[in-house]
């Protein structure tokens, strides 16, 4: 009798357990569903970056389908302290493609200029994302990673060709930047101050003073740059003539070109 008793005691335990089971895998189920809806709703934005070139194109196509509504996840992931890397770069390239669809996304592509190996990603996004994007690159220029400086006055320069600037806040940048102690920063503004040839009593004399710079490369970039700015820059004809004596070739090669383009009539 106490074995039957002793049975009986399993028996209950053992459907107890069962029961148990049941009702609560549903619920385990339940809370699992999210995670895996987020995942894949997040799925295109991972691809960005994929190293197949057609899952590339198949998430280029769904970001510029979804549009604005993709803004939302974008910003989240901008947002997201445990991000990845390759997520954090697929919302910025989702930003690029996006334009100025995606300027209310600018203070979360500006949060990650600065952070080490986003910078290029960040900057190009907001070259792309409309005037209200000048700002937080203009603050990029403040930075104490030349790299930085460098991208954000690339993007600045680049913006101005994308967006309805004011060229007066822009060339004001790009003169300050000639002075920047990094050579990469200087080359950059000297590119685009002779892109935009805007200004000329403020940007001929700067170039002419670059032209002496102790780097090869800024060199030959102001004086490429002062030949785009036509008769404006006949004052420099001097100072190019003294650079196309540069040791350096492609230096005095740029100056004697820059003389040709302002000695035309």
């Amino acid at each position: 009798m106490k074995r039957l008793l002793g049975a009986a005691a399993i028996v209950a335990a053992v459907a107890a357990l069962g029961w148990a089971y049941l009702h609560s895998a549903p619920a385990r189920s339940q809370r699992a569903l999210p995670l895996a809806r987020t995942g894949g709703d997040l799925e295109w934005l991972d691809k960005l970056y994929s190293r197949n070139p057609s899952e590339v194109a198949a998430a280029t196509r769904e970001v510029a389908h979804r549009g604005a509504s993709a803004l939302p996840a974008i910003q989240t992931a901008l947002r997201d302290p445990q991000s990845e890397a390759e997520r954090l770069k697929g919302a910025l390239k989702a930003c690029t493609i996006l334009g100025k669809v995606a300027a209310p996304a600018i203070p979360e592509v500006a949060s990650v200029l600065t952070e080490p190996g986003l910078t290029a990603e960040a900057a190009i996004a907001l070259s792309n994302m409309g005037a209200d994007a000048f700002a937080p690159l203009r603050e990029g220029l403040s930075s104490d990673d030349p790299i930085v400086r460098r991208e954000s006055l690339r993007s600045i320069g680049k913006l101005t060709e994308r967006a309805p600037l004011d060229t007066g806040p822009v060339v004001k940048v790009l003169i300050q930047s000639l002075r920047d102690a990094d050579d990469g920063v200087r080359t950059v503004s000297a590119t685009y101050l002779g892109i935009l040839h805007a200004a000329p009593e403020q940007s001929v004399p700067a170039l002419v003073t670059a032209l002496s710079d102790t780097n090869a490369e800024v060199r030959r970039e102001s004086a490429t740059a002062l030949g785009s700015f036509g008769p404006a820059a006949v004052p420099a004809i001097s100072a190019l003539r003294k650079a196309s004596a540069d040791t350096n070739e492609d230096v005095a090669r740029e100056a004697g070109r820059a003389l040709v383009k302002l000695q035309q009539k």
